[in-house]
Protein backbone atom coordinates (compact mmCIF):
# COMPACT_ATOMS: atom_id res chain seq x y z
CA UNK A 1 0.00 0.00 0.00
CA UNK A 2 2.94 2.35 0.61
CA UNK A 3 3.47 3.19 -3.11
CA UNK A 4 0.08 4.92 -3.05
CA UNK A 5 1.16 7.14 -0.18
CA UNK A 6 4.52 7.91 -1.79
CA UNK A 7 3.11 8.83 -5.21
CA UNK A 8 3.53 12.53 -5.95
CA UNK A 9 1.35 12.77 -9.06
CA UNK A 10 -1.84 11.20 -10.41
CA UNK A 11 -0.12 9.10 -13.07
CA UNK A 12 2.30 7.50 -10.61
CA UNK A 13 -0.48 7.01 -8.06
CA UNK A 14 -2.79 5.19 -10.44
CA UNK A 15 0.02 3.10 -11.90
CA UNK A 16 0.81 1.96 -8.35
CA UNK A 17 -2.87 1.11 -7.76
CA UNK A 18 -3.11 -0.89 -11.00
CA UNK A 19 0.13 -2.69 -10.14
CA UNK A 20 -1.32 -3.73 -6.79
CA UNK A 21 -4.43 -4.94 -8.61
CA UNK A 22 -2.27 -7.14 -10.81
CA UNK A 23 -0.44 -8.39 -7.75
CA UNK A 24 -3.77 -9.72 -6.48
CA UNK A 25 -4.53 -11.41 -9.78
CA UNK A 26 -6.60 -8.82 -11.69
CA UNK A 27 -5.61 -7.64 -15.15
CA UNK A 28 -7.67 -4.44 -15.08
CA UNK A 29 -8.38 -1.70 -12.55
CA UNK A 30 -10.91 1.13 -12.42
CA UNK A 31 -11.21 3.86 -9.79
CA UNK A 32 -14.14 6.29 -10.04
CA UNK A 33 -15.57 8.84 -7.59
CA UNK A 34 -18.36 11.40 -7.91
CA UNK A 35 -16.85 13.93 -5.49
CA UNK A 36 -19.98 15.87 -4.54
CA UNK A 37 -23.74 15.28 -4.42
CA UNK A 38 -25.53 16.87 -7.35
CA UNK A 39 -22.74 16.11 -9.81
CA UNK A 40 -23.48 13.84 -12.75
CA UNK A 41 -21.93 10.39 -12.92
CA UNK A 42 -20.38 11.46 -16.21
CA UNK A 43 -18.44 14.07 -14.18
CA UNK A 44 -16.83 11.41 -11.99
CA UNK A 45 -13.12 11.47 -11.35
CA UNK A 46 -12.15 8.30 -13.21
CA UNK A 47 -8.95 6.44 -13.92
CA UNK A 48 -8.81 2.99 -15.47
CA UNK A 49 -6.68 0.53 -17.39
CA UNK A 50 -9.69 -0.42 -19.52
CA UNK A 51 -9.27 -0.30 -23.28
CA UNK A 52 -9.89 3.20 -24.64
CA UNK A 53 -12.35 1.82 -27.19
CA UNK A 54 -14.51 0.33 -24.48
CA UNK A 55 -14.39 3.51 -22.40
CA UNK A 56 -15.54 5.51 -25.44
CA UNK A 57 -18.40 3.10 -26.15
CA UNK A 58 -19.39 3.08 -22.47
CA UNK A 59 -19.47 6.87 -22.26
CA UNK A 60 -21.14 7.54 -25.60
CA UNK A 61 -23.97 5.13 -24.80
CA UNK A 62 -24.15 6.18 -21.13
CA UNK A 63 -24.00 2.54 -20.10
CA UNK A 64 -23.62 3.50 -16.45
CA UNK A 65 -27.42 3.82 -16.48
CA UNK A 66 -27.77 0.05 -16.91
CA UNK A 67 -24.49 -1.19 -15.44
CA UNK A 68 -25.38 -3.43 -12.44
CA UNK A 69 -21.99 -2.84 -10.82
CA UNK A 70 -22.63 0.92 -10.79
CA UNK A 71 -26.16 0.46 -9.41
CA UNK A 72 -24.78 -1.74 -6.62
CA UNK A 73 -22.01 0.65 -5.65
CA UNK A 74 -24.35 3.65 -5.56
CA UNK A 75 -26.71 1.98 -3.11
CA UNK A 76 -24.72 -0.65 -1.22
CA UNK A 77 -21.60 -0.77 0.93
CA UNK A 78 -20.69 -4.45 0.58
CA UNK A 79 -18.40 -5.63 -2.24
CA UNK A 80 -20.00 -7.18 -5.32
CA UNK A 81 -18.36 -10.17 -6.94
CA UNK A 82 -19.74 -10.04 -10.46
CA UNK A 83 -19.86 -12.43 -13.37
CA UNK A 84 -22.15 -12.88 -16.38
CA UNK A 85 -25.06 -13.81 -14.08
CA UNK A 86 -25.28 -10.22 -12.76
CA UNK A 87 -26.20 -8.92 -16.20
CA UNK A 88 -29.84 -9.97 -16.32
CA UNK A 89 -31.86 -8.15 -18.96
CA UNK A 90 -31.22 -8.02 -22.68
CA UNK A 91 -29.45 -4.65 -22.63
CA UNK A 92 -27.20 -5.69 -19.78
CA UNK A 93 -26.37 -8.97 -21.50
CA UNK A 94 -25.45 -7.11 -24.67
CA UNK A 95 -23.27 -4.77 -22.63
CA UNK A 96 -21.58 -7.71 -20.91
CA UNK A 97 -20.82 -9.49 -24.19
CA UNK A 98 -19.21 -6.32 -25.55
CA UNK A 99 -17.18 -5.83 -22.36
CA UNK A 100 -15.87 -9.38 -22.60
CA UNK A 101 -14.44 -8.59 -26.00
CA UNK A 102 -12.19 -6.12 -24.19
CA UNK A 103 -11.16 -8.62 -21.50
CA UNK A 104 -13.66 -7.43 -18.89
CA UNK A 105 -15.37 -10.70 -17.97
CA UNK A 106 -15.59 -10.94 -14.18
CA UNK A 107 -14.40 -9.08 -11.14
CA UNK A 108 -15.10 -7.38 -7.87
CA UNK A 109 -16.61 -3.92 -7.38
CA UNK A 110 -15.89 -2.28 -4.03
CA UNK A 111 -18.25 0.63 -3.23
CA UNK A 112 -16.85 3.94 -2.03
CA UNK A 113 -18.97 6.14 0.25
CA UNK A 114 -16.98 9.03 1.69
CA UNK A 115 -17.57 11.35 4.66
CA UNK A 116 -18.46 14.28 2.35
CA UNK A 117 -21.09 12.19 0.53
CA UNK A 118 -18.64 11.13 -2.14
CA UNK A 119 -19.77 8.00 -3.95
CA UNK A 120 -17.82 5.74 -6.25
CA UNK A 121 -16.19 2.40 -6.83
CA UNK A 122 -12.89 0.58 -7.06
CA UNK A 123 -13.11 -2.32 -9.52
CA UNK A 124 -10.66 -5.13 -10.15
CA UNK A 125 -11.43 -7.17 -13.26
CA UNK A 126 -10.27 -10.43 -14.80
CA UNK A 127 -10.42 -11.58 -18.40
CA UNK A 128 -11.86 -15.01 -17.63
CA UNK A 129 -15.41 -16.23 -16.97
CA UNK A 130 -14.82 -18.76 -14.19
CA UNK A 131 -17.16 -17.82 -11.32
CA UNK A 132 -16.04 -20.59 -8.98
CA UNK A 133 -12.39 -19.73 -9.40
CA UNK A 134 -13.19 -16.01 -8.97
CA UNK A 135 -15.16 -16.60 -5.76
CA UNK A 136 -12.35 -18.65 -4.25
CA UNK A 137 -9.76 -16.09 -5.32
CA UNK A 138 -11.71 -13.14 -3.91
CA UNK A 139 -12.47 -14.98 -0.68
CA UNK A 140 -8.74 -15.40 -0.07
CA UNK A 141 -7.93 -11.78 -0.87
CA UNK A 142 -11.03 -9.84 0.18
CA UNK A 143 -9.55 -8.34 3.39
CA UNK A 144 -6.60 -6.91 1.47
CA UNK A 145 -8.75 -5.73 -1.42
CA UNK A 146 -11.06 -3.93 1.00
CA UNK A 147 -8.07 -2.31 2.70
CA UNK A 148 -6.71 -1.34 -0.71
CA UNK A 149 -10.04 0.35 -1.52
CA UNK A 150 -9.82 2.42 1.68
CA UNK A 151 -6.19 3.38 1.10
CA UNK A 152 -6.87 4.25 -2.53
CA UNK A 153 -9.71 6.57 -1.51
CA UNK A 154 -7.65 8.21 1.23
CA UNK A 155 -4.65 8.81 -1.02
CA UNK A 156 -6.81 10.09 -3.87
CA UNK A 157 -8.01 13.09 -1.87
CA UNK A 158 -5.23 15.41 -3.04
CA UNK A 159 -6.22 14.73 -6.65
CA UNK A 160 -9.98 14.75 -6.03
CA UNK A 161 -9.85 18.20 -4.43
CA UNK A 162 -8.23 19.79 -7.46
CA UNK A 163 -10.54 17.96 -9.83
CA UNK A 164 -13.64 19.07 -7.91
CA UNK A 165 -12.53 22.69 -7.91
CA UNK A 166 -12.32 22.63 -11.68
CA UNK A 167 -15.86 21.23 -11.96
CA UNK A 168 -17.68 23.43 -9.44
CA UNK A 169 -19.20 26.52 -11.08
CA UNK A 170 -17.39 29.75 -10.24
CA UNK A 171 -19.89 32.33 -9.02
CA UNK A 172 -19.40 36.05 -8.61
CA UNK A 173 -20.27 37.46 -5.16
CA UNK A 174 -23.54 38.89 -6.52
CA UNK A 175 -24.45 35.60 -8.25
CA UNK A 176 -23.79 33.77 -5.00
CA UNK A 177 -26.12 36.14 -3.13
CA UNK A 178 -28.83 35.76 -5.79
CA UNK A 179 -28.61 32.00 -5.54
CA UNK A 180 -28.65 32.05 -1.75
CA UNK A 181 -31.79 34.21 -1.64
CA UNK A 182 -33.42 32.05 -4.32
CA UNK A 183 -32.75 28.95 -2.23
CA UNK A 184 -34.52 30.70 0.66
CA UNK A 185 -37.62 31.21 -1.49
CA UNK A 186 -37.20 34.86 -2.42
CA UNK A 187 -38.74 36.07 -5.67
CA UNK A 188 -37.00 38.20 -8.30
CA UNK A 189 -38.85 41.27 -7.01
CA UNK A 190 -37.80 40.57 -3.41
CA UNK A 191 -34.15 40.00 -4.36
CA UNK A 192 -34.16 43.24 -6.37
CA UNK A 193 -35.45 45.10 -3.31
CA UNK A 194 -32.76 43.52 -1.11
CA UNK A 195 -30.02 44.55 -3.55
CA UNK A 196 -31.54 47.92 -4.43
CA UNK A 197 -31.40 47.11 -8.13
CA UNK A 198 -33.82 46.36 -10.97
CA UNK A 199 -35.51 43.02 -11.55
CA UNK A 200 -33.77 42.95 -14.96
CA UNK A 201 -30.41 42.95 -13.17
CA UNK A 202 -31.46 40.05 -10.97
CA UNK A 203 -32.71 38.15 -14.02
CA UNK A 204 -29.36 38.80 -15.73
CA UNK A 205 -27.51 37.21 -12.81
CA UNK A 206 -29.93 34.28 -12.70
CA UNK A 207 -29.43 33.64 -16.43
CA UNK A 208 -25.68 33.42 -15.83
CA UNK A 209 -26.24 31.12 -12.86
CA UNK A 210 -28.47 28.74 -14.85
CA UNK A 211 -25.87 28.62 -17.60
CA UNK A 212 -23.03 27.86 -15.18
CA UNK A 213 -24.97 25.03 -13.56
CA UNK A 214 -26.33 23.69 -16.83
CA UNK A 215 -29.96 23.78 -15.67
CA UNK A 216 -33.14 25.38 -17.01
CA UNK A 217 -34.57 26.92 -13.83
CA UNK A 218 -33.33 28.94 -10.88
CA UNK A 219 -34.82 26.45 -8.44
CA UNK A 220 -32.83 23.62 -10.05
CA UNK A 221 -29.66 25.71 -9.75
CA UNK A 222 -30.39 26.35 -6.05
CA UNK A 223 -30.98 22.65 -5.38
CA UNK A 224 -27.79 21.68 -7.21
CA UNK A 225 -25.74 24.32 -5.41
CA UNK A 226 -27.09 23.19 -2.04
CA UNK A 227 -26.26 19.56 -2.76
CA UNK A 228 -22.75 20.57 -3.76
CA UNK A 229 -22.35 22.43 -0.50
CA UNK A 230 -21.91 25.79 -2.21
CA UNK A 231 -24.67 27.49 -0.27
CA UNK A 232 -25.83 27.03 3.30
CA UNK A 233 -29.52 27.53 4.05
CA UNK A 234 -28.98 28.10 7.79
Amino acid sequence: MSPLWRATDEKTWFEALALLGRKYGFEHTLFAVVPRPGMRFSDAYLRSTYDAGWRQTYNERALFHIDPTVAHCLTQTSPLIWTSSNFADINQREMYEEACQYGLCSGIALPIHGPKQEVGMLCFVRDEQAPNALNAHVERNLPMLTLLRDVAFDTSQRFLDGYTERLVPKLTPREYECLKWTAQGKSTWEIAKIFGCSEATVNFHMTNIRSKFGVSSRSAAAVKATRMGLIDLD
